[in-house]
């Protein structure tokens, strides 16, 4: 029986070898981009929100909060977290609480997710910094860059008054001074919208709902800051809380 003769190719010993090294190749390629694809994905870019990305249940970043709000709008923590426990020995392991309405919560989740510069991260790394005085967290957010300047001046509106007006609004109505523009804003919930600060300092209550004594309407309203009156909410002063 006569027999077929092979390719001529195929006696080549060079031949197979290419062809497995070009398959290698292949697969080394398809491995790198896969692994790199793989790393890319699970490892944080440096400088990313995801990397610094503020943390509502951390006690820590949740009392950076409450110094921050402290300082920024004047009034002492205990009022913005009534359940709040001190730690004498360091501010930051100190309990901010839960209470019934926790909107300590409802501000940090709200600003968290709205803000698109991750000067939320900054701020709170501020006032871990200098979280021994409020005048100095408030000289350091100063000094800070205008997307971290202007949430800063964000979250106290939203504690004074319960709304959401945007950094970038904030700025571009700065920018031209005297135009008496009008700011949009928000109310970011029916929980908010009641338990703005301004209604607790000048004694009063928003539209549709009040939570103080039927007839109180016939007092005098209190001055928050009157020693005599014995609030609790007080000025800027030097220590926190």
């Amino acid at each position: 029986m006569e027999t077929v003769p092979k390719h001529p190719h195929d006696n080549r010993p060079s031949a197979a070898r290419s062809e497995l090294e070009r398959a290698f190749s292949r697969r080394a390629m398809l491995a790198g981009t896969v692994a790199t694809t793989a790393a890319a994905a699970v490892v944080p870019i440096a400088g990313s929100a995801y990397a610094v990305a503020p943390d509502m249940n951390s006690k820590q970043d949740m009392m950076a909060f409450l110094l921050l709000s402290a300082a920024l709008t004047g009034v002492h923590v205990v009022n913005l977290a009534p359940e709040f426990v001190p730690d004498k020995s360091e501010i930051l392991n100190s309990d901010p609480g839960v209470d019934p309405i926790n909107i300590k919560n409802a501000y940090f989740a709200w600003i968290n997710v709205n803000d698109s510069t991750s000067s939320f991260a900054k701020l709170l790394q501020l006032a871990k910094d200098n979280r021994e005085s409020a005048i100095s967290i408030i000289a350091a957010v100063n000094a800070s860059d205008d997307d971290t300047k202007f949430l800063a001046r964000s979250i106290v509106l939203l504690w004074y008054l319960g709304s959401w007006y945007k950094p970038a609004d904030l700025k571009t109505n700065s920018a031209t001074p005297g135009t008496r523009a009008v700011t949009p804003s928000k109310v970011v919930s029916a929980k908010t919208y009641t338990q703005g600060l301004i209604w607790q300092i000048v004694g009063a209550h928003p539209m549709g709902y009040s939570n103080l004594q039927f007839g109180y309407w016939s007092r005098d309203p209190r001055d928050a800051n009157n020693p005599a009156e014995k609030s609790n909410f007080g000025l800027v002063s030097a220590t926190i809380p």
